[in-house]
């Protein structure tokens, strides 16, 4: 008998419960059974794939966190090569690093060390995670420096300093790394100076036209990575841990460290204290015993070359081992090992067995009752709708059945009995439907027919399908003409812009968008009779719900104008250009014709920036001085040469501020000194330009005038005086022969006398002609008096001068050396210490006469004053011990000058 015919017979109610009892025993047990049979062999498949996907989580996060400091040097030698970063500027630098290092908190510390050994750098302290700048270099004499900050970054005080150290970045192997293989580079584990953690270190070389810059440094404290694993979970009790292939100890998502410190006496430097441990001399019991068991399975653990799944016991428990090898190509090279107990899976596993049993029975019980009440439930309602289709195949639609009902079942008689209002109530709708879709497609046209746009639709051909009235007058059609896509640039006249050529077919927008892409053109004319459109197009195709394209819109706006404008705008920077260039060649024509007169003045130019590089020197300074201008580096370098001492370039400094010509004696490249005028004009960038001329020739001029003077007064002594006291002394000599003869006598001696009155007349003419003229009419203090009152007239300076004691009458010589060097001192105190207040006095007593010149002028060091021949105090100096007087000069930097003349006036007397 066949199955089907035995199932016929049976009841709904049989067929719907037994089956269903069969199921969920058979269910059920089954899936007791083989969840007990597989729990066991599951465990290895899931430790292996849990393992895999751990330790795949682990690198890929592993490598973006070691990515992290290459990418910060990268960034910041990127800035250093567009100019946002000047490696020579420290200052920039230190605030740089600062907020760099702000933005992440991963990364201890970011850096540069240059070649010449100095070291900046933002550093985020062990202890508290507070920023601090770290700086070594020329400021702190080498000595590493580490400073406190605010929340600006700007240095506080000094929280570390190793005195006395030259800090030397050089031999660190984050400097020598990079700079061997001359790329991005990781240096070897080594610790923080100051003996308290481990830093793996990021180097970045930095060039400049191939020459070594320096070395950029961001940095990853080792405790940090362990932080690092012990946020990636690994089971319940699984660790894990990164070794070196020397089997050193990197990280450990352990609360280990992996480092120890040594006796603090045994080491030399505070770096020393701490050392990189071994992982199989590690305090962690499963770190240690791991490290042990990889090293006797493989012998050595660089052997390990590939991805390892293990397993080993620890005290009879099996533990899982993934052993993953991590290297890049910046010099990494470690082992990530994963380790996690059996019972990490196992405890779960055998949980969910036990559950699974008591659930499959409980579900069995349930099942079979809850069976027996669905089927009455199920079978009563059925019986009921059959008798109610019945109804409906027979075309009694009144007739409906009554089940109250909310499930399936009362759903599909309440269908049953809506059936026939829904049949008729759908015909209303859809010529409802039809009415509102003729006005919406109306509505439509409306629209595009408004738009300022022309809009064409084509159909899969690229036969227009409908163009508003827009598209109508731009393709100067009335009706659309029937056209195959061939003919579409023919029938329309489209042409490439700016040619006699017809658009290519295929390359029309509407039949590339049919092809399916979204088109933009602005190349497209319209030739019509009496004028050429320019068109700007946009088409995109159209799909249909299956994603076929069955049409191509294409909107287009007249670009004629705008066309016209960028030709002409095309044309009138053309016309700029040239402009420019005639503008340029002009200007190139000044440049030379201001060169030359710059080359051929017989005047020296010195032209310094701000910084006191030497920018410019012309010829005439390099004939004088002698130095080319590839030989001055800065104006520094020239004064130091030119004024040998610091006094020397003091007194020239200060003397040039006022802008003021003043005359110095300076020393030329060949040793030779040299007489020279200088002015110095301050521009408004913060240049400086010197002008000088060469004046030996104007001082030589000077000294032989004088030493024409000193001849002429000789020739007129000689002819003078000599002869007149020849001629007493030859009269005199008559008178001795012819004594007998009392009248001869009397004539030889009237002719002396006379002769000697001559004689004297012409002496004090030529004493007088050496006199000051202040002198010949006045005493001494009335001639102090006339030039104190001339020299105050000719400057801004305020004279007072006084008198004190009784004058008395000094010898001709003494008072003409005293009003000469009175001169001289209220003159220079005018002229050269931009002085407001000048006090002169003359002091008479029985002992002394004292002539004191004081200003609250600027000063000067008087250091080396006796070799120092500048502003006439060699002069002053000479007329002093001329008339055996003494002479002292006191003066100090910003406190003014003091001159005092003594003279003995006792010994002057006698």
């Amino acid at each position: 008998m066949k199955l089907s015919t035995i199932l016929s017979k049976l009841s709904l109610s049989t067929i719907l419960i037994v089956p269903f009892v069969l199921q969920i025993f058979m269910a059920v047990g089954l899936t007791g059974y083989f969840s007990f049979r597989n729990g066991q062999k599951a465990v290895n498949d899931i430790a292996e794939r849990l393992l895999s996907e751990i330790s795949l989580r682990v690198e890929q996060n592993l490598q973006t966190y070691l990515d992290t400091p290459h990418q910060i040097n990268q960034s910041n030698l990127t800035n250093i090569q567009l100019g946002k970063l000047d490696v020579q500027n420290f200052g920039d630098l230190e605030r740089y690093f600062f907020y760099k290092l702000k933005q992440y908190n991963n990364i201890s510390l970011i850096g540069f060390a240059n070649t010449n050994k100095e070291f900046i750098s933002a550093e985020r302290h062990y202890s508290d995670n507070s920023l601090t700048i770290r700086v070594s270099g020329k400021s702190t004499n080498y000595e590493l420096r580490t400073y406190k900050t605010d929340s600006q970054g700007r240095r506080l005080n000094i929280i570390a300093a190793d005195t006395g150290k030259n800090y030397n970045p050089h031999i660190r192997p984050w400097y020598i790394n990079p700079v061997k293989a001359s790329n991005q580079s990781w240096g070897e584990i080594y610790p923080h100076i100051g003996g308290k953690i481990l830093y793996l270190g990021a180097g970045q070389p930095v060039y400049n036209n191939g020459k070594l810059q320096g070395v950029l440094l961001s940095n990853i404290n080792l405790l940090k990575v362990g932080n690092f694993l012990r946020s990636l979970k690994v089971g319940k009790t699984g660790q894990s841990f990164i070794i070196e292939r020397s089997g050193k100890l990197v990280a450990t998502s352990s609360i280990e460290k992996p480092f120890s410190f040594k006796d603090i006496l045994a080491a030399k430097k505070p770096e020393d204290k701490v050392k990189q441990i071994f992982a199989k001399q590690s305090n962690n019991e499963k770190t240690r015993l791991t490290t042990e068991y990889l090293e006797k399975r493989f012998g050595n653990l660089n052997l390990i070359k590939n991805e390892q799944q293990l397993n080993f016991k620890i005290h009879g428990n099996k533990q899982f081992v993934q052993v993953l090898p991590f290297k890049d190509n910046k010099g990494l090279d470690w082992l990530i090992v994963i380790v996690v107990p059996e019972d990490d899976f196992m405890e779960t596993i055998n949980y969910n067995t036990r559950i699974t049993i008591v659930l499959c029975v409980i579900a069995l019980l349930v099942a079979i009752v809850f069976g027996l009440l669905v089927v009455g439930w199920i079978t009563q309602p059925v019986l009921a709708l059959k008798k109610s289709a019945i109804s409906l195949q027979n075309g009694e639609w009144e007739k409906t059945v009554e089940i109250q009902r909310s499930d399936e079942l009362g759903e599909l008689a309440n269908s049953f009995k809506s059936m026939a209002h829904q049949l008729q109530a759908n015909f209303l709708e859809m010529q409802t439907l039809n009415k509102a879709l003729l006005e919406s497609e109306s509505r439509l046209k409306q629209f595009l027919e408004a738009v300022p746009v022309g809009i064409s639709i084509h159909d899969t051909t690229g036969q227009i399908y409908y163009a508003n009235q827009t598209a109508k007058q731009f393709l100067d059609i009335e009706v659309i003409p029937t056209a195959s896509h061939e003919q579409l640039a023919e029938v329309y006249q489209v042409y490439r812009a700016t040619t006699n050529q017809l658009y290519p077919t295929l390359q029309l927008p509407v039949m590339r968008s049919l092809a399916g892409e979204s088109v933009e053109v602005d190349d497209i004319e319209l030739h019509q009779l009496n004028k050429i459109i320019s068109l700007k197009v946009f088409s995109t195709p159209v799909f249909n719900d299956t994603g076929e394209i069955v049409y191509a819109i294409a909107a287009f706006v007249d670009v004629t104008e705008q066309k016209q404008a960028e030709h002409l705008l095309a044309n009138y920077n053309q016309i700029l250009q040239q402009q420019v260039t005639e503008r340029t060649l002009e200007l190139r024509e000044q440049k030379e014709i201001l060169q030359k007169i710059f080359e051929i003045i017989p005047v020296m130019i010195c032209l310094s920036d701000k910084n006191g590089q030497i920018r410019l020197l012309n010829s005439e300074h390099e004939r004088v001085m002698g130095w080319k201008r590839e030989e001055v580096e800065n104006i520094e370098y020239l004064m130091t040469e030119c004024f040998p001492t610091p006094e020397e370039r003091a007194f020239a400094t200060q003397l040039s501020l006022d802008g003021k010509w003043h005359d110095f004696k300076i020393r030329v490249r060949d040793g030779r000194y040299v007489d020279t005028s200088w002015l110095r004009i301050d521009l408004t960038n913060g240049a400086i330009l010197g002008i000088g001329q060469d004046i030996t020739e104007r001082k030589l001029a000077e000294e032989a005038s004088i030493l024409e003077e000193r001849n002429r007064m000789a020739r007129e002594i000689h002819d003078t005086l000599a002869q007149a006291f020849t001629a007493i002394a030859i009269h005199l000599g008559g008178a001795l022969r012819v004594v007998e003869n009392a009248e001869a006598v009397k004539e030889h001696i009237t002719i002396a006398r006379e002769l000697s009155r001559t004689g004297l007349a012409e002496a004090r003419a030529s004493v007088q002609a050496l006199r000051s003229p202040f002198l010949t009419n006045n005493d001494l203090c009335s001639a102090l008096n006339q030039v104190a009152t001339q020299i105050c007239l000719a400057s801004d300076a305020e004279i007072i001068y006084q008198v004190k004691g009784t004058p008395y009458t000094l010898p001709s010589e003494i008072e003409s050396n005293l009003l000469r060097i009175g001169q001289e001192a209220l003159s220079n105190a005018t002229k050269h210490t931009n002085a407001s207040l000048i006090l002169m006095e003359l002091i008479y007593s029985k002992r002394e006469c004292v002539l004191r010149v004081k200003d609250n002028g600027q000063g000067f060091i008087t250091d080396n004053l006796a070799s120092n021949s500048s502003f006439g105090i060699l002069g002053m100096r000479e007329r002093c011990n001329n008339i055996g007087a003494e002479f002292t000069i006191n003066s100090q930097l910003g406190q003014g000058t003091e001159i005092l003349v003594s003279l003995n006036c006792i010994t002057t007397v006698e």
